[in-house]
């Protein structure tokens, strides 16, 4: 069991934009506050590794941030500075926004013998790193349906565990997954790569909103929830 705090920025802006302007959401707050937790980049340029605290994400076709814990910190102290924002060639000033924070408590439900919660990814889910790229195109992506399943549970699982880690949780319980994933290709720095869309059934209770996978700090693998029961 752990609780968090998440902190969403919203912004009601007058053009809908698509996913790829997460990374620009990002780059402006990037270049306009000096937290390490903004960009993820120390001032010598090596990287902060570790579970993203502040994620930028086009949802509904509007930007939105997302913030966890001390993220979430940063969050409010600075989003009464924000008098614009640029995006690629579109700058809005004043930008209408609306600022929310909560508290749940994150657990592992184990009063049903099947997970009893549904996570939808609404963005690309780009599950595979070199290492597990290689082993998909080797061997399951043409491989039967429950072999797949079998290969994503165990990356999903694996994905949930650097959340976990990233916010300090110390999960001992059991994780269950079960997913259902269909392959799409994705434009990500210019180049094709493999993305997924679905949804999988899990034990465990997560925020919604949050990412997983790979480039989730640009809104990549977000997650919604629906409760099953």
């Amino acid at each position: 069991m752990s609780e968090i705090q998440l902190v969403t920025l919203k912004f009601d802006i007058e053009d809908d934009l698509s996913i790829r302007y997460g990374h620009k959401l990002r780059g402006f707050f990037a270049n306009n506050f000096k937290e390490i937790l903004f960009h993820n980049h120390y001032q010598d340029g090596t990287l902060r590794y570790g579970y993203p605290l502040i994620q930028y994400k086009i949802i509904d076709n509007k930007p939105f941030i997302l913030g966890l814990n001390e993220g979430g910190d940063l969050i409010k102290e600075h989003f009464l500075d924000i008098d614009k924002l640029v995006l690629g060639d579109k700058e809005y000033i004043s930008p209408c926004s609306k600022l929310s924070v909560n508290k749940e408590t994150l657990i592992i439900n184990k009063d049903y013998d099947m997970p009893i919660y549904k996570y939808i990814f609404i963005t690309p889910w780009l599950g595979l790193n070199q290492e597990n790229y290689d082993i998909y195109k080797e061997k399951y992506i043409n491989a039967c349906n429950k072999e797949k399943t079998q290969f994503f549970k165990s990356i999903i699982t694996g994905n949930i565990l650097s959340f976990a880690k990233g916010i300090g949780w110390w999960i001992e319980e059991k994780i269950t997954v079960v997913p259902s994933l269909s392959e799409i290709s994705v434009k990500f720095k210019n180049k094709d790569m493999i993305g997924f869309t679905g949804y999988f059934f899990s034990n465990i209770y997560l925020p919604e909103y949050i990412g997983i996978g790979k480039s989730i700090s640009r809104g990549f693998g977000t997650l919604i929830r629906e409760t099953v029961i």
